[in-house]
């Protein structure tokens, strides 16, 4: 018998986060300020890993990043645990970093 995993409840995307005019402004400064010093740190437009039901499409956590780069490292290790870890040890393990960026 095989084990129910959660890539079979779930899936995870990379996708733009939608910020405010307020806080666009200071994305786009410091990406500029990064760039100045030579560093590429930041980018101007936010990157997120979403994680979705594939019952009902509905978000079930997302996680920012800084960049496309760290989003990209972090899709695969979201991936690689959706395909070893059941839905419960797969919550239990992610949702801790979906609740340390609310707070």
């Amino acid at each position: 018998m095989t084990q129910h995993q959660a890539s079979d409840d779930y899936e995870a995307r990379l996708e733009r986060t939608e910020d405010s005019p307020l806080k666009a402004a200071a994305r786009w400064t410091a990406a500029i300020a990064s760039a100045v010093i030579g560093d590429s740190e930041f980018e101007p437009s936010g990157t997120q890993v979403v994680v979705y039901s594939r019952i009902d499409d509905s978000k079930v956590l997302s996680m920012r990043t800084s960049n496309l780069e760290e989003a990209e490292r972090l899709i695969e290790l979201v991936r690689k645990d959706l395909a070893e870890l059941g839905p419960e040890d797969f919550l239990s393990e992610w949702g801790q970093a979906d609740e340390a960026q609310r707070s």
